[in-house]
């Protein structure tokens, strides 16, 4: 590699880090108010300089996660809630273009809680619903956020309890079948 490549190749990292480091410093209401902020704070990860094996920009991206535990505290996340982010920061990292990259999470089991409306919530848990503002910012970057039908009647939670931007499906299996049909290689956190 020569120095010039190397070099190029070291602003532009210079260049994200600075971006990152701005969307970090930002004030804390402006930084609630930008989705695509609070996307780049919950899907921060290390950088790893000079990775060899990167992703195939050729390649449409489709993954999708279960998102089961519920977490410790009520004003806590479900582990595996903010997959999607780090994905999309690290398809970024990798510089693949977010038009080829098509997420999901299913939501059900003990995290069903998670997609609640915060009036719905904080009668449940005593609590705002701390995963309102990162789940509408990944639905608005494109991520589809799915919870279990199932999950939904087991647990007395009526349809107009659960977030607007929130898909609704019969199963938690038949949404992870669904998406398999449709490509998307399915994880657990």
């Amino acid at each position: 590699m020569s120095r010039i490549t190397l070099f190029a190749r070291i602003a532009r990292r210079c260049a994200t880090f600075g971006l990152i480091a701005a969307a970090f410093a930002l004030p804390a209401p402006l930084a609630a108010q930008s989705g695509e902020a609070l996307i780049r704070k919950a899907g921060a990860s290390t950088p790893v300089p000079h990775p060899s094996f990167v992703g195939d920009k050729t390649v449409e991206y489709k993954v999708a996660w279960d998102v089961t535990a519920a977490p410790d505290k009520p004003d806590a996340m479900p582990a595996g809630l903010a997959r999607p982010a780090n994905f999309l920061m690290m398809a970024e990292e990798n510089g693949l273009d977010r038009k080829r990259v098509h997420l999901a999470i299913i939501v059900h089991g003990g995290a069903t809680s998670a997609v609640l409306t915060n009036e719905a919530y904080k009668a449940l848990k005593g609590v705002d619903n701390p995963n309102i503002a990162l789940i509408k910012a990944m639905t608005d970057a494109g991520v589809q956020v799915i919870v279990c039908g199932q999950s939904l009647a087991n647990n007395k939670i009526a349809r107009d309890q659960v977030l607007p931007f929130v898909k609704v499906a019969t199963s938690a299996t038949f949404a992870r079948a669904t998406l398999h049909a449709q490509g998307y290689a399915t994880f657990e956190p």
